[in-house]
């Protein structure tokens, strides 16, 4: 199985056991990262950070396809929330964090191909820097 089709098989997993991902995800990021949370006092509706999650994702997908533009979008809003004060370590742990929540809430779906897929997700995040 490719990272990609891992990748997605991940996606499809949580999605048969978790109607909305994003309280989770940002549950987890506010626990491992508090400085974050209070950049969202404003997004009551969880829209913000829902658009910032599934654009993520999306970058994932381009990541694992070697996709220019998602590099060059990963490195641009890496620039982007520098200027927010969210370190490479914070930006980069956001993958992560996915990766942690996605596999708790996929649970015996969840595969050690899934968890090599994030791993790469992970890596290409860091590496995307122009």
């Amino acid at each position: 199985m490719t990272h990609l089709a891992a990748f997605n098989a991940s996606l499809e997993a949580v999605a048969e056991r978790c109607d909305d991902v994003v309280p989770p995800v940002y549950a987890a990021l506010f626990q491992r990262f508090p400085e974050f949370e209070p950049l969202f006092v404003l997004d009551t509706d969880l829209g913000a950070r829902g658009h910032m999650l599934n654009e993520a994702l999306t970058m994932a997908e381009g990541l694992l396809k070697d996709d220019p533009v998602a590099v060059s979008f990963v490195s641009a809003e890496r620039m982007n929330h520098e200027g927010y004060g969210i370190g490479d370590d914070v930006f980069e742990g956001f993958y992560q964090v996915m990766a942690d929540v996605f596999e708790i809430l996929a649970a015996d779906a969840w595969s050690p191909a899934m968890s090599a897929a994030w791993a790469e997700v992970s890596r290409a995040a860091s590496n995307a820097k122009l």
